[in-house]
């Protein structure tokens, strides 16, 4: 039954990002490219994102007990910046050379182009997982619930902003989330670009939401 219900989850986006895995880790590793590599990894941690919706979904339709369902929820919450997180991996562009003189020559090598297809492609299908896991966690919340749909939206996408501000600065991992004084003092250290960080990447999770979501949502 399990597996019956996993099957319905299985999409176009899933299948993409399973094949993105193995052709990140291959290209880098044939490159001898770190990053490339580390792609492969990080869309691990945004398909773990989706699964994770997908489990909160199936625990609510077995009305398993409250305290699984909010310990799934809870976990997909913290997990859930992975899903954005691959946007921030464009600012190693500045280690690749596209232009050889700015701005009319260009560097005519296909080693950058290379790296430059694989940010942007595991960039969008990371997007779009985290898009449909927001789908199937309201597929099961209740019309009254759905009144408050760009509330809790908007909670999740600062919430998703500090995140990817604690991965990507204090290099903090999701499941280090109960290092308190290593989070605060990353924090309060650069305490106004962390503010203005934090609201550019809510802006940017709501308009890739507005893109990316299933029509009729």
């Amino acid at each position: 039954m399990m597996i019956k219900n996993l099957k319905a989850y299985l999409n176009p986006t899933l299948i993409l990002a399973c094949l993105f895995v193995g052709m990140s880790f291959i290209l880098g590793v044939s490159l001898s490219n770190g990053l490339i590599i580390f792609l492969s990894w990080n869309m691990v941690l945004a398909i773990i994102v989706y699964l994770l919706s997908v489990l909160v979904v199936i625990l609510y339709k077995k009305k398993t007990h409250k305290i699984w369902i909010i310990s799934s929820i809870v976990a997909y919450v913290i997990f859930f910046p992975n899903s954005f997180y691959i946007i921030t991996d464009f600012i190693h562009f500045e280690h690749y050379n596209f232009f050889n003189m700015y701005p009319n020559i260009y560097e005519l090598d296909i080693y950058d182009w290379y790296v430059f297809f694989d940010i942007v492609v595991g960039a969008l299908i990371a997007l779009k997982l985290g898009i449909l896991s927001i789908s199937n966690i309201k597929s099961i919340c209740s019309d009254k619930l759905k009144t408050f749909e760009y509330l809790g939206l908007t909670a999740l996408f600062v919430l998703s902003s500090i995140g990817i501000y604690l991965g990507r600065f204090i290099r903090l991992n999701s499941w280090n989330i109960l290092d308190i004084s290593y989070i605060f003092n990353g924090i309060f250290e650069h305490f106004r670009f962390f503010v203005m960080f934090v609201l550019l990447f809510t802006i940017i999770h709501m308009i890739s939401y507005i893109l990316f979501k299933e029509k009729g949502e």
